[in-house]
């Protein structure tokens, strides 16, 4: 193990960074996840950064694509957060990258995805999303989704 001062964190839906307070850490993690999706309609599964102990964005993590989706693409942008979205640092715009997914128009049923995270320390987490994806005309459908936006 190898004692970090910073750890990249996601999570399915929800926009999470942390800092590590200098415990000490496996080099390694995986997460097994799964996700619904709207056919036709980009949605996000996962947002990554660093947020350093002084509030200010650290280098950002290295996103490599392991298993490319099979009915869809995917996508990794880069972006930025809006002020309030960190706790510990209200006023922070971090910088982030978002991964996004966006299944065929047509399509129905699953498809997955795994990616890798590499942080600037050299921590690695490695990612296995399964998607369903439903049919665009279902009455959820009309409910929004998952930001476009990091």
């Amino acid at each position: 193990m190898v004692p970090v001062k910073s750890l990249v964190v996601a999570s399915i839906g929800a926009v999470m960074l942390a800092v590590c307070n200098g415990a000490a850490w496996a080099q390694s993690n995986s997460a097994f996840r799964s996700a619904e999706v709207v056919a036709g309609k980009q949605e996000r599964l996962g947002v990554y950064g660093n947020v350093q102990k002084d509030c200010t964005s650290g280098p950002l993590p290295t996103i490599r694509v392991l298993t490319p989706p099979r009915n869809g693409e995917l996508n990794v942008r880069n972006g930025k957060l809006k002020a309030g979205r960190i706790t510990r640092c209200p006023k922070l715009e971090a910088t982030a990258q978002g991964i996004f997914y966006k299944a065929k128009p047509a399509y129905k049923g699953t498809d997955e995805i795994a990616y890798e995270v590499r942080s600037a320390s050299g921590k690695v987490e490695s990612h296995t999303v399964k998607i369903t994806v439903k049919d665009a005309q279902a009455p959820d459908s009309a409910k929004p989704g998952q930001d476009a936006e990091l």
